[in-house]
């Protein structure tokens, strides 16, 4: 349900208060980067001195203020208008996005030298009956799916206002306690290591590849690095830059212990059951990376498939087996008997 109301003195003091970093920090960013650019960039062949620097630091500036004017006039629009949206439902999916973003331009004024820099945005929504809206981080981490809320908005800056949760489980007080009864029972219960299947043998060694392959590219450019010191004979520069060797053995180490616990896995074939409650679920998006849907349980977050993670309910009781060596699950089990891989 959602409504449109009044704006409440709490909230114009909130939006008020928004308004004071956002007009401040125009003057300090201008302050820093004059300063910067006058020392760094204050000579004949500076980056300014050249017409494609100018124009470029001219379209930045533009940029950056225009973003900062559109802040300043959404939240006055807020203030003038006087009216909030109450947003009031159940929590259905939450969704971190983050997008990173590079930029190159031409540094050095006649040098020709590039210059870039990348920049990282987070944003955090909440699924309230299937409608996304988007909120702070610190609201963000306090609500969980499944609960009921009340959220309250301003329309043009898309402020959080306020947020309250109204309700997280359903039914009397008697029954939410024999519910954490039942819980606490639950999550004490043991089982008995299981003998591995093909599938899991399959599941053990996917995980080993993948390990594998981090190592692999933590070690490759310290390797190529060092190959090319000593091709040039120049192991001196070894003693001062330490790191450069230190590193690659160090990974060189986590290798032949990653290989050791694969190897032990394999000759001892069984797996380990733990209880576990489900407590959370949100997918994560990125323009580099992908996505994923990630749950957090009572033993930890798990990145599972669209089809677990539509599947899984908040509250629900599953078994996460891992191998006997290693903190990497390779499936859980939900109560009806139905076993999904994770890797």
């Amino acid at each position: 349900m959602k409504e449109t109301l009044a704006l409440e003195p709490a909230d114009l003091r909130k939006l008020k208060k928004q308004l004071i970093p956002i007009i401040a920090f125009p003057f300090i960013a201008i302050g820093m980067f004059g300063l910067f650019f006058y020392f760094f960039f204050s000579g004949e062949d500076s980056f300014t001195s050249d017409r494609i620097g100018q124009y470029i630091m001219i379209g930045f500036g533009l940029f950056f203020f225009g973003i900062i004017g559109y802040m300043i006039w959404s939240t006055a629009i807020d203030i003038k208008r006087g009216v909030k949206f109450r947003v009031t439902g159940k929590v259905t999916d939450k969704r971190l996005d983050v997008h990173t973003s590079t930029s190159h331009g031409v540094g050095g004024g006649r040098t020709g030298s590039g210059i870039s820099s990348s920049r990282t945005t987070r944003r955090y929504f909440v699924y309230i009956d299937n409608e996304e809206y988007s909120l702070d981080y610190k609201h963000y981490t306090r609500v969980k799916v499944g609960q009921s809320v009340v959220l309250d908005l301003a329309p043009k800056s898309n402020l959080t206002l306020n947020l309250e949760i109204t309700g997280q489980a359903e039914g009397n007080e008697e029954t939410v306690k024999e519910q954490a009864a039942s819980d606490r029972k639950f999550l004490q219960s043991t089982f008995e290591e299981v003998r591995f299947n093909d599938q899991d043998f399959e599941a053990l060694k996917r995980g080993y590849k993948a390990d594998l392959k981090a190592r692999m590219v933590w070690i490759a450019p310290f390797v190529l690095i060092d190959i090319g010191i000593i091709a040039n004979g120049l192991w001196g520069i070894l003693v001062f830059l330490f790191p450069l060797v230190i590193v690659p053995l160090y990974q060189l180490f986590k290798l032949v212990k990653i290989y050791t616990r694969y190897q032990n896995n394999k000759l001892y074939s069984h797996k380990k059951g733990v209880t576990a409650i489900v407590e959370d679920k949100s997918t994560f998006t990125s323009n580099r990376s992908g996505s994923s849907n990630n749950v957090r349980t009572t033993q930890g977050m798990l990145k599972v498939s669209s089809v677990m993670y539509d599947k899984l309910s908040i509250g629900d009781k599953i078994i996460i087996f891992k191998p006997n060596e290693g903190k990497n699950p390779l499936s859980l089990m939900t109560l009806d008997k139905q076993e999904y891989y994770l890797i």
